[in-house]
């Protein structure tokens, strides 16, 4: 294994900027098909059904060049949605089936790891997580805002409605939303991702590939892959232009012991990985973990705006929600309004507020206002006609959802005054008040801002765990 690649995949997990991708091979060591078998049982259900027999040779064509995704979609089309999702289902049920040694590895990095995502329907992750982190099996815009989650991009058990089979489904279901595709494309762009379980010839991570070369804008961040020895050049070629530094272990005994070894060791402290050689007669073998090796196992997604506190990290008192006004100068009066009702926040220490309004004489207003928009936590966007016509507004509203797409920071929009909101880059955000009807357009005025200072605490405390 390459020493330099290790550490620097050991680095990512210590930041606790690592994702890591678990595909087939993670549940295969459990006894539950691959994605190819998976499509072979399909193909047999389809034929004892009678299908035409042009549709089975389409689906072992499908199956013989490894487009398995094509695959299972032609055998959903041959067998009928329910005939399809009844098979898969009884396929990858893993009631009564043990964990397996590399879910459990995966679930060992919970104190530093951001997330998981998978493409495998079935509950050993779940378990192996032991109801410790969330599973998210629907799509939402703020997956890169999140932590401590495990996401599955293809559905799960018994949730037929969650599956997601075919391409079409796949980015109707990820990126059928500009905010969610900008989730997902801050996701690729900011973090590193492990992918485990995944096999040489697998167009699953193929696709996944492409999407990162897509999303990365030709700048791919730092991937990493653990694949069995024997990767073709070309293969390999393909994966380092996508940016995925691979490490290759040997698989002598065939059971690939040696990927659990790898997650085990990305702990500070922890004992190195093995190398190609056998440990010696007097060294405990290694525990046996997941894959058999390769192709792709099963099927969902993302939500919640906000991180809370990963499992392991430290139990100091968190500190207060820095939050940032951005207006307009018209509206200052009401923002001194809103202050006033979010007094009490700032009383129990609970959120740090700032406005521009406070940049004493002589401060370099530009750098002021950059340096507390760059550590902010919560930004709360004070919408109005004259807020829109800001050129500086308009400047705070792009790197606020920068910062929004990237994970580090909240951006909550306020409507003050009737404008054309509706149609801004922030326009598919949760607004308040939640009617949409603007401050000033209430009966009395107070209640409105009583109601958004409701939502802003509502939003601090669940922010608030996840900040040291």
């Amino acid at each position: 294994m390459d020493e330099e690649i290790l550490e620097q995949l050991r680095e990512r997990y210590t930041s606790g900027n690592l994702i890591v991708f678990a595909g087939a091979g993670v549940s295969a060591a459990a006894g539950m098909p691959t994605w190819k078998q998976l499509a072979e049982k399909l193909r047999d259900r389809a034929r004892r059904r009678s299908a035409d027999p042009g549709v089975i040779d389409e689906i072992q064509q499908y199956i013989s060049s490894n487009q398995l995704i094509n695959a299972l979609s032609a055998a959903r089309l041959a067998l009928g949605p329910q005939d399809f999702n009844w098979t898969v289902d009884k396929e990858l049920d893993d009631t009564g089936r043990d964990v397996p040694e590399l879910a459990r590895a995966i679930a060992a990095l919970k104190p530093k790891l951001k997330a998981v995502l998978t493409t495998n329907i079935d509950r050993f992750l779940e378990r192996a997580f032991q109801g410790e982190w969330r599973m998210i099996d629907r799509p939402a815009g703020d997956v890169a805002m999140d932590r401590c989650f495990i996401l599955k991009l293809h559905g799960t058990l018994r949730a037929w409605d969650t599956w997601v089979f075919s391409r079409d489904q796949y980015d109707r279901a990820i990126f059928g939303s500009p905010l969610l595709q900008d989730a997902f494309g801050a996701l690729y762009r900011t973090h590193s991702i492990l992918f485990v379980g995944f096999g040489l010839a697998d167009d699953n991570i193929d696709q996944t590939l492409a999407r990162v070369r897509a999303l990365s804008g030709g700048q791919p961040p730092m991937h990493f892959a653990l694949l069995p020895k024997g990767v073709p050049p070309f293969r390999r070629r393909l994966l380092e232009e996508s940016g995925v530094r691979l490490i290759v272990y040997e698989n002598q005994a065939g059971d690939h012991a040696e990927v659990a070894q790898v997650l085990l060791g990305l702990e500070p402290g922890a004992a190195p990985p093995p190398h190609a050689a056998a440990p010696p007669p007097d060294v405990a073998a290694p525990p046996r973990a997941a894959p058999r090796a390769a192709q792709p196992s099963s099927p969902t997604l993302p939500s919640s705006p906000v991180a809370p506190h990963a499992p392991g990290a430290t139990t100091a008192a968190p500190r207060p929600v820095r939050v940032f006004f951005s207006y307009a100068s018209r509206d200052e009066e009401l923002l001194a309004r809103l202050e006033a009702h979010m007094t009490p926040l700032r009383r129990e220490g609970l959120i740090a507020p700032w406005h521009s309004g406070e940049i004493g004489a002589g401060e370099d207003t530009a750098r002021a206002i950059g340096e507390q928009l760059e550590a902010a936590d919560l930004v709360l966007l004070l919408v109005s006609a004259s807020y829109l016509a800001s050129e500086q507004g308009d400047a705070q509203v792009a790197r606020a959802m920068e910062r929004r797409a990237a994970g580090q920071a909240v951006v909550v929009p306020i409507l003050l005054r009737p404008c054309d909101w509706e149609t801004t880059r922030f326009a598919e955000l949760q607004a308040v008040p939640r009617d949409k009807k603007p401050v000033t357009r209430w009966p009395d005025e107070d209640e409105a801002l009583l109601q958004v200072v409701r939502e802003i605490r509502a939003v601090v405390t669940k922010l608030r765990p996840s900040l040291r």
